[in-house]
């Protein structure tokens, strides 16, 4: 985990709302795929703590870039800097898509990926990686319209030359619909044997995917997102509720940050969203 402050490549904005930035490092940076950072605009004193954000591209170990939309303060700070701008981040952070621990039964011979909105931004490197190990992958790629897809990435996933099912909310592109809804199919026709399926995006989405990966008895990770102040375990802000069978009552947590941000889908109490707490 390393403490420092990045300077700004490029800030490009995809389409309204949603950015890339690219950040340059004086020390190389050993960060995997499914791995977030802790960052804001340096010299700001507000906001206080640091955002967190998926890494979404290595373009090598001395940079790195991060796909953001634009919501809150934070970001917003972000959205304003320049070339040349420097960032407070704190990195690498959390667990990986393709830690041991989380590929107990090992690689299944088949991924796929399901991504929706600016969830994009954790599997994108996943992706890369299935590629290089060639593993087959099929993604699924929702999003609300055109213009949201182009900003979550959508350009950089085609250019994997990937399988690949589009899908939007008012079906400007792709098919029209949830993202989940091509996922069902494509396991009713019998297409995910040994497959693992791999998820970001909306809660209510994941909900849904963990729902079909466990009708189709399929093994399924989701990397999940909470409200974080620190990053690294301390303010326990990001905790989200498990299934604990030895827990004296259903309240069982983990930290997103520390325990995660990964987790098998089927320990998550997906009723109790990470915003409730």
């Amino acid at each position: 985990m390393i403490d420092t402050i990045a300077t700004v490549e490029s800030n490009l904005e995809l389409t309204p709302g949603y950015k890339l930035l690219t950040l340059n490092f004086k020390e190389a940076i050993a960060a995997k795929a499914g791995q977030f950072a802790m960052l804001k605009a340096h010299d700001t004193f507000e906001p206080l703590l640091r955002r967190a954000l998926a890494i979404y591209r290595i373009e090598n170990s001395n940079q790195l870039s991060f796909l953001y939309q634009v919501l809150g303060r934070g970001t917003q700070m972000l959205s304003h800097l320049d070339s040349g701008g420097k960032v407070d981040i704190l990195l690498p952070l959390g667990n990986c898509w393709l830690d041991e621990p989380l590929q107990k039964t090992g690689l299944g011979s088949k991924a796929l990926v399901v991504a929706g909105g600016i969830g994009s931004a954790s599997v994108y490197l996943l992706c890369q990686e299935l590629q290089r190990r060639q593993i087959e992958t099929q993604i699924f790629f929702g999003a609300a319209n055109r213009k949201v897809a182009t900003g979550c990435g959508l350009d950089d996933f085609k250019k994997l030359a990937l399988p690949i099912t589009l899908t939007t909310d008012d079906g400007s592109l792709g098919e029209r619909g949830f993202v989940t809804a091509p996922l069902e199919k494509f396991l009713r026709e019998g297409k995910g044997e040994n497959a693992t399926i791999y998820t970001c995006g909306p809660w209510v989405m994941m909900k849904r995917v963990a729902e079909i990966a466990e009708g189709f008895a399929i093994k399924c990770l989701a990397s999940l997102e909470a409200p974080m102040g620190c990053g690294f375990g301390v303010c326990v802000g990001c905790v989200v509720a498990i299934k604990d069978a030895d827990a004296k009552s259903y309240q069982a947590y983990q930290r997103v940050c520390t325990d995660g941000s990964i987790f098998p889908a089927e320990i998550i109490r997906w009723e109790v969203t990470a915003m409730a707490h």
